[in-house]
């Protein structure tokens, strides 16, 4: 603050103190000076003159101030002659001595204003002297025994403590939390444990163990593995897919999908297209008649497919370029996939013993005729020269002498491979594969991976392939290591993961195919089937093409990995009613399992009830910051991305407009990156550049996170699940759940449960819309941009009660009126 502004102040209150000035007048010419100009607060920010009302009696708060995190009321007292009572220590118990006489009415005035407003601090001033205190406490402490915080007098206020006065009560301190931070010792507001799945641990539906899994276990396993390449060549031939087009608008979410960039600096090549697979296998032919060694970068995202890229290029594409010959040299494809490194092993020893694990497995390089002699032929003719010239008439002695320096390098591993692949590699290309090398998010494991994996290249003369994810790539690139070779980028873009799924279970149709099964239906009878191939076929018009094949596709967000172990969980634990199912699939040739039991088993595979913590899908109605204010944060900031996402020309959203966004409601930007970085982590909003969430950082949606927004949040059985791992921040309603929720346990009667179960999910989803109403209002009220305004829960709310609606006269309808 300028002194010239503190010396104007000053001089007001000097004169405004001498005629006594009345409340109106020290409100205007003081206390709203030191709130606008000296800590910043905005005329948004606050209400002056709010109604007060209980019990048929209203009042008037003189200032409220709010923000989306944090609010206070301000009592104003006039200035004159006689002045507030306060002690001379900054801190002080609100104890008899503070709360009493006219200070201490006004300390009454404000705390019950705030109670009744639900403000959690309040402000006593007359413009020189500052009392701040908690007037509402959740942490069981009572009033009289907290503290109070004060500023005697304005020369205190203005010089002598103004940093400590504008770092507790300036606009941008309260958002950061300072009134929390020093009146109550932390931000974090809800301390009492009031999510349901502290307390129910069985689920609401009684889905058993999927009693047809374990007679289609193991060809349902070798289906959907991930490392179907070592099963059979042939079943990863008919497994694998290319890139499809890419969606660019899903009109079901009314929704533009924005593709990331990539993370190279140059154009790479798409490796899943046709072409780009062909690019790539000239790439590696023409290896053996370049002079400087080919370099390939395998870019792509968690899951996208990278490895198995890789695997096909090898094994399919080029399988024949790398065949063994009997008679002449041939290249060589060493692969290291670091999956299979410990986080306390060298880098450099792990790479050489992989390296000489394929020698001794390759007939051309453990052969000591066509190689190793070849590899050792200056070695050996050095022994004869020098050291061993007096034996070389001797064959025999000689031999055991070369055979006693292979040995010893042979034992020590790194010398024995080099020799022979420096050797091989004059004749053939060799190509070394570094595969998963990021499996550690430790950068100074992933350094040491880089510096050795292309130091090693070099040194042998090999082409080298490196595979890492695209963030790994976009953090590391800088890093002189990348400058070793001109590296060639190869983007593998995830498949359409429908596709995927489709080839899988036909995979696991063959693999069923003539083999005769039995189990134990529901019924407790057995259920035979003559062609088990049949379960396959159910399967597949049960989730090709279907609300759950879509789902899977849209939970996995591009990581076919992921979408592959999902499919298997649900299979494993999600159905209730099999035995039934193959029954009537066997006699009219059609029937669908029910889309609800896939979505629960998605979303908490073999627990009973949702907990964020284990499940693959996170929890928009709680930013899990045990702050009550900033709860609904991560689907106000998804619903606004999604919303600039509807637009034809939209662009990606950069994270310090985020930042602005949030700070003009009143959210501190520690918050809002939190929430970004746990957003991006859930895979609901993508940084487009492949980096780390930050306020540098440009931001798009996901298809998921748009799903999640127009569709999910109006699933009953999404809300049902997330609703187990949601604080309830309203006392009464947290105990009016709890109830409603055991109740459901002891319903006996299937109609009247689900009944039960819709009322909850009501009562549930009619809280956050109010909460999410908070949010929005703060919003509308600054005169934020069209995007960010609204309410999605209750736009949701028509749609969530259809669904209700419909379930429950499914319900009927099956079991019957109640």
């Amino acid at each position: 603050m300028e002194k010239k502004l503190a010396k104007q102040i000053l001089e007001r209150f000097e004169k405004l103190q001498l005629y006594e000035a009345n409340e109106a007048e020290t409100r205007l010419k003081l206390i709203d000076r030191i709130l606008f100009e000296v800590l910043d607060w905005t005329h948004d920010d606050v209400t002056v003159e709010e109604h007060v009302s209980e019990d048929g009696t209203t009042e008037y708060a003189d200032y409220v101030i709010r923000t989306g995190f944090s609010s206070f009321v301000v009592e104003a007292k006039k200035v004159g002659r006689a002045e507030l009572t306060v002690p001379t220590k900054r801190k002080e118990n609100l104890n008899r001595k503070l709360v009493s006489g006219e200070t201490g009415d006004a300390i009454h005035q404000a705390r019950d204003y705030c109670r009744k407003l639900a403000v959690q601090f309040a402000v006593v001033t007359n413009g020189s002297q500052w009392i701040i205190f908690p007037a509402m406490r959740t942490d069981g402490v009572k009033f009289e025994k907290s503290s109070a915080i004060i500023f005697p007098n304005l020369t205190s206020v203005l010089e002598n403590d103004l940093d400590e006065f504008y770092s507790l009560l300036s606009r941008g301190a309260v958002i950061s939390g300072a009134l929390d931070n020093e009146l109550l010792g932390r931000r974090e507001d809800q301390l009492i444990e009031r999510r349901l799945n502290q307390y129910i641990d069985q689920p609401f539906t009684k889905i058993k163990r999927n009693s047809i899994y374990t007679v289609i276990e193991n060809e349902i396993e070798t289906a959907f593995s991930e490392d179907i390449t070592t099963a059979d060549i042939d079943l990863f031939r008919k497994s694998y897919v290319e890139t499809a087009d890419r969606t660019k608008y899903d009109r079901r979410i009314g929704m533009h999908i924005h593709k990331r960039r990539s993370a190279s600096k140059l154009s790479p090549v798409r490796a899943m297209t046709s072409g780009g697979r062909a690019k790539v296998s000239d790439s590696i032919r023409a290896a053996a008649k370049k002079s400087k060694p080919v370099a390939m970068l395998i870019l792509g995202s968690v899951g996208a497919g990278k490895t198995t890229f890789i695997n096909h290029t090898r094994l399919v594409t080029n399988k024949d370029y790398f065949r063994v010959s009997e008679k002449e040299p041939y290249p060589h494809w060493i692969q290291v996939d670091f999956r299979n490194f410990g986080r306390s092993e060298n880098a450099s020893e792990f790479i050489f013993s992989e390296i000489f694990k394929y020698i001794m497995d390759d007939p051309f390089l453990s052969d000591y005729e066509r190689c190793l002699k070849n590899a050792y032929k200056s070695e050996i003719a050095s022994l004869k020269k020098g050291p061993l010239a007096l034996l070389a008439a001797d064959e025999r002695e000689m031999n055991i002498r070369i055979a006693e320096l292979l040995q010893s390098d042979y034992e020590k591993q790194r010398p024995y491979v080099e020799k022979i692949l420096k050797y091989a590699s004059t004749d053939a290309a060799i190509f070394l594969v570094l595969d998963n090398i990021d499996q550690f998010e430790d950068e100074q494991i992933q350094d040491d991976i880089f510096s050795n994996g292309i130091a090693i290249s070099r040194r042998l003369n090999c082409n080298v392939i490196l595979a890492m994810r695209d963030n790994t790539y976009f953090r590391n690139r800088g890093l002189p290591i990348f400058d070793a070779f001109d590296f060639e980028p190869i983007n593998v873009e995830p498949p359409e993961v429908m596709t995927v799924l489709a080839k899988r279970f036909v995979i696991a149709k063959e693999l069923l195919a003539g083999k005769a099964v039995s189990f134990s239906g529901e019924d407790g009878k057995d259920v035979f089937v003559e062609d088990a191939s049949v379960i396959a076929d159910l399967l597949i018009e049960s989730i090709i093409g279907t609300t759950v094949g879509n789902s899977i596709s849209l939970f996995s967000t591009g990581d076919i990995r992921f979408a592959l172990r999902i499919t298997r969980d649900f299979l494993r634990n999600g159905y209730s009613a099999t035995g039934r199912a193959v029954q009537f699939y066997q006699r009219h040739g059609t029937y669908k399992l029910p889309e609800h039991e896939a979505m629960r088993a998605i979303m908490i595979g073999s627990r009973a009830v949702y907990s964020e913590e284990y499940s693959p899908i996170a929890n928009p109605f709680d930013a899990r910051l045990d702050m009550s204010s900033a709860q609904l944060l991560r689907m106000f900031l998804l619903h606004g991305l999604v919303n600039h996402a509807t637009r034809r020309n939209f662009e990606p959203i950069s994270g310090e407009k985020l930042r602005s966004v949030c700070l003009e409601i009143g959210f501190a930007p520690d918050i809002t990156l939190k929430v970004l970085e746990d957003l991006c982590r859930a895979r609901y909003i993508f940084t487009i550049s492949h980096g780390p969430a930050n306020f540098e950082a440009d931001f798009i949606p996901s298809h998921l996170g748009g799903f999640v927004i127009r569709n999910l949040i109006s699933n009953f059985v999404f809300v049902e699940n997330t609703s187990m791992d949601t604080f309830i921040e309203d006392e009464a309603l947290w105990h009016e759940l709890r109830n409603e929720t055991e109740e459901v346990f002891r319903i006996r009667k299937t109609t009247e449960k689900i009944q039960k179960r819709v009322e909850r999910v009501r009562l549930f989803f009619g809280h956050m819309v109010e909460r999410y109403a908070v949010i929005s209002d703060e919003a509308a009220r600054r005169g934020l941009a069209v995007e960010w305004l609204g309410n999605p829960l209750k736009d949701a709310m028509g749609n969530l009660n259809a669904n209700c609606d419909r379930i429950v006269q499914s319900a009927t309808r099956n079991y019957g009126e109640q």
